[in-house]
């Protein structure tokens, strides 16, 4: 009975051991890219110095992602928006950039991303300043007029932001 016990508090021990090193192994690989973004292959996505990024983080698989798309790709061509905000994709269910559209790239997405961009589920999305300051978190779908309106408030704090370094 005393083997037993010393046995299996041995196995516990090591166990426990075992867990703590596949904690740290974890920890290794999602670490904060100096870059603000990166795809699966840890290469930096290019973003724009002079516009607000649309950075929609979605799935292939997800319905609500591909309903909310068409949406997005519609606002965002407007005259009202087009000039002033980016569109980059980072698609957790893809192993390849799809840059197809240069308008709206497609990234696979790299999950050290989601360190500096949680994402409770997809679709999320954030409007961020080309510096990488957070402007607007989205989570789920939105509609044309939901999406306006998002759009809008990002406008109005980015300049608020730019009128205090003037």
């Amino acid at each position: 009975m005393k083997r037993i016990k010393v046995l299996f508090s041995f196995l516990v021990l090591v166990f426990l051991l075992f867990g703590i090193s596949c904690k740290e192994k974890e920890k290794e690989n999602i670490t904060v890219s100096k870059h603000i973004l990166i795809n699966k292959e840890g290469k930096p996505i290019p973003l724009p110095k002079n516009k607000l990024i649309f950075v929609n983080f979605m799935a292939y698989s997800c319905s609500s992602c591909m309903k909310e798309l068409p949406v997005i790709k519609k606002v965002l061509s407007s005259p009202k928006y087009k000039n002033r905000f980016t569109f980059i994709g980072c698609v957790i269910d893809a192993d390849k950039d799809d840059l197809t559209d240069k308008n709206f790239p497609f990234y696979s997405c790299n999950k050290a991303n989601f360190v500096r961009f949680p994402v409770p589920g997809t679709p999320t999305t954030y409007v961020i300043t080309p510096q990488g300051k957070k402007l607007l978190f989205i989570f789920g779908a939105v509609t044309e007029e939901n999406l306006k309106k998002f759009l809008d408030e990002a406008l109005r704090k980015y300049e608020k932001i730019n009128k205090k370094d003037i």
